[in-house]
């Protein structure tokens, strides 16, 4: 087993100003994408992320579906010349052990939006960071949301710290959106989240060098493996530098 290693963090550290069209919160993949968009339309943006860039994130296989808005985003070219694995296929193995024939996304739709990347996430979420950075939007990473401010029921600002030992202080906007993923800062904040018993599911996970893979087009495939009575299942997803990220989810109870 080994773990990742990325790059130190760039510094994203915009003097913010006291006032915004929009603040965004999270610099993930949705934050630095409405953020760059946003901001290329003309409107003035603040990204706020709490931790440093890059960071380790779990989520590593694009699907085809992502080829529109990352095309949309201008971000196609510097991916193909990317050095992560291109991704043509999935493969599913029923029970762990009975193969389906590899499922090739062109064979379905002749476009080159069918091929697609296995990404590690810290480096492509610097990507779109940086793509909304140069798009206009002004971020600043280390920085921790304390609240979202309303007036009534509308959402008009947010009160944000920057790293130990700074003072708070407020940012007014127009638009605040909430972008923490998992972290559900609103949502939480708002007690408007509800569990889905069905999806409480947990994972294991790791990486390993030196892992098999297929040959040729099939080199960078994902492989979903079932385990005995579909109880839990396993990811395989070839990464570059000879590593593959290997998980496994199930109910929580199981």
């Amino acid at each position: 087993m080994i773990a990742l290693d990325y790059p130190a963090s760039t510094d994203y550290q915009s003097e913010l100003r006291d006032a915004y069209d929009v603040v965004v919160i999270g610099g993930g993949p949705a934050g630095s994408t409405v953020a760059a968009l946003l901001a290329e339309a003309g409107r003035e943006v603040a990204l706020l992320e709490r931790s440093t860039v890059p960071r380790f994130h779990v989520g590593e296989s694009l699907i085809p579906g992502t080829y529109w808005p990352l095309q949309r985003l201008g971000l196609i070219e510097q991916l193909k010349a990317s050095a992560f694995p291109k991704k043509f296929s999935v493969q599913f193995f029923s029970e762990g052990s009975k193969p389906s024939a590899p499922f090739y996304f062109d064979e379905h739709n002749a476009h080159e939006s069918s091929q697609t990347w296995q990404v590690e996430r810290g480096d492509f979420d610097k990507l779109l960071l940086d793509n909304a950075v140069s798009n206009g939007a002004h971020a600043r990473t280390e920085t921790q949301v304390l609240d979202v401010l309303f007036e009534d029921d509308r959402a008009i600002g947010v009160r944000e710290k920057v790293g130990r030992g700074e003072a708070a202080r407020e940012i007014s906007c127009r638009v605040v959106v909430d972008a923490s993923g998992q972290s559900s800062f609103l949502v939480n904040r708002l007690k408007l989240k509800t569990t889905d018993p069905y999806l409480r599911k947990g994972t294991v996970w790791t990486y390993f060098r030196g892992a098999k893979r297929d040959p040729g087009k099939d080199e960078g495939a994902t492989l979903i493996m079932q385990t005995e009575g579909k109880r839990s299942w396993f990811w395989y997803i070839p990464l570059r530098d000879d590593i593959v990220s290997i998980g496994c989810t199930g109910s929580m109870d199981y």
